[in-house]
């Protein structure tokens, strides 16, 4: 990303993609899967932590976008926030009381998980789309069987035009407003825009969208490159009706 420093400090976590100042990802090709045991240990856990609580798809996620800045950029990094959002689910879900985990793992005294995180946005189900039942396999997954046609298809120029609703969402902000060519259509699945906020699976058609590097990033970005980006059906628009 080089070292400039264009930080917009109004995104929140999830919405840092393509965003200048953070410095050059780091790459070991020899790098080990963990630095220090906590972090194994911490890998471990999250497998018997997320089924007594993070249940629904997307919660888990939405989990680690309300940690607080401190914590998301805590120099322990990923499984250190894997640990923040854990410590947060166990008191909201009850497993322990608020304010129990107070100096546990080197947090310090009145900073327990309660303190540290926001609390869930309150979303308006009447910005989020209707609600289409559909089986429930018996496996576990996110994919939905739609009795209907996806709304796209492949050659479509379409836009991305945000999430109405606020709270969790899986919608780059680099790409809202950018027009772009749908190049496949996936299967559909449950919209964790809805589900992370525990209402309903609202499952949506997943189209991937084809962008050009230069629409997105500007006259410099490389020439020739191509990025997909896989989308829920209801962000987009077709560009013409979206102008």
């Amino acid at each position: 990303m080089g070292g400039e420093t264009h930080v917009n400090q109004s995104r929140r976590v999830h919405d840092l993609g393509g965003t200048l100042g953070w410095g050059r990802v780091p790459y070991d090709p020899q790098e080990e899967p963990f630095h220090e045991e906590w972090e194994r240990r911490v890998f471990g856990m999250i497998f018997q932590v997320l089924p007594q609580t993070a249940v629904r798809p997307g919660e888990f996620r939405h989990t680690l976008e309300r940690l607080a800045k401190d914590d998301y950029f805590a120099p322990d990094g990923y499984y250190g926030r894997w640990r923040s959002a854990m410590e947060v689910l166990l008191e909201e879900y009850g497993h322990f009381e608020p304010g129990e985990l107070d100096g546990c793992l080197g947090v310090p005294p009145g900073t327990g998980a309660g303190y540290r995180v926001q609390s869930p946005v309150a979303v308006d189900e009447n910005d989020l789309p209707p609600d289409s039942p559909t089986p429930v396999p018996e496996h576990r997954t996110v994919r939905r069987e739609l009795d209907r046609t996806p709304y796209f298809q492949a050659g479509d120029r379409v836009v991305a035009t945000g999430n109405k609703a606020g709270g969790h969402t899986r919608l780059p902000e680099y790409v809202q407003g950018v027009p772009g060519t749908v190049v496949k259509i996936h299967p559909a699945e449950v919209l964790p825009d809805s589900t992370a906020h525990g209402l309903g699976e609202r499952p949506q058609h997943v189209v991937s969208v084809a962008y050009e590097a230069r629409d997105l990033w500007g006259e410099e970005a490389e020439e020739k490159v191509v990025i997909n980006v896989d989308l829920y059906e209801n962000y987009l628009q077709l560009e013409a009706e979206a102008q």
